[in-house]
């Protein structure tokens, strides 16, 4: 799942940077997760 971890690391960085605030990088990290693991057809 390297998509997940480049979009996160993404995230975060933005937020490190003062780019977005921290729980707005956590909630979008929950959702990138969640939309990537659906499109691998997870849960099973």
């Amino acid at each position: 799942f390297q998509a997940i971890g480049t979009s996160v690391g993404k995230l975060f960085s933005a937020a490190v940077t003062g780019q977005t605030t921290t729980e707005q990088a956590l909630s979008a990290a929950q959702a990138v997760t969640e939309r990537e693991m659906k499109r691998a057809g997870y849960p099973k």
